[in-house]
């Protein structure tokens, strides 16, 4: 099974429990974190990954980590346990524990990028990322947004980036779907017209 189908399944394992106990977004936080730690130390990352370095010996490593980052991951208050509420700290902790039980806690940021995912399709909300030659004003964000949700009949939430060879126009991607409207590909889709005798 691809690394994408194994955190997928995490992720909307995750992602059921944390609607059922209210932690949803701060879960989201704990993992954001979590995941940063894991991509920006390669030293990490290997140790997670290694087959040569022991399960109790990651352990140890995890748990500590966890201890300094989720502090509280081991207390749920008596009206919290009454209502039936487990902290995300606690469910965080028993998601690291588990993944690494299996092999698998390196891959943690592949599992909270399906968290994100799976979490944006439960709210109809879909990511697009805009990329422009420079930076787009928040009247021009407005009308590319109501365009998009006209579109695809969702509620659309934009990352924005800047890539100055673009020369003009914009590239968005919505998903696996590319609308490429960049003067530079305009330019090179005309070059190549020329090239095969074509009128531009």
């Amino acid at each position: 099974m691809s690394v994408i189908a194994v955190a997928r399944r995490y992720a909307e394992a995750l992602a059921d429990v944390a609607e059922k106990h209210d932690q949803v977004e701060q879960i989201d936080a704990n993992l954001r974190l979590f995941s940063g730690m894991i991509e920006s130390s390669r030293e990490l990352r290997e140790t997670l990954a290694s087959p040569i370095i022991s399960l109790r010996d990651k352990r140890r490593v995890v748990d500590a980590l966890i201890d300094r980052v989720l502090p509280d991951h081991k207390t749920t208050t008596l009206k919290e346990s009454e209502a039936g509420r487990v902290r995300a700290e606690t469910l965080t902790a028993n998601l690291l524990r588990t993944m690494l039980s299996h092999y698998r806690l390196h891959h943690l940021p592949e599992v909270y990028e399906q968290y994100q995912r799976e979490m944006n399709k439960r709210k109809g909300l879909i990511i697009a990322e805009v990329i422009t030659a420079a930076e787009v004003g928040s009247a021009e964000q407005k009308k590319l947004g109501r365009t998009l949700e006209k579109r695809t009949g969702k509620k659309v939430e934009f990352k924005f980036k800047t890539d100055p060879s673009l020369v003009g126009g914009l590239v968005t991607r919505v998903g696996s779907v590319v609308y490429d409207g960049s003067v530079r590909t305009q330019l090179q889709e005309i070059k190549q017209r020329l090239k095969r005798g074509e009128s531009p």
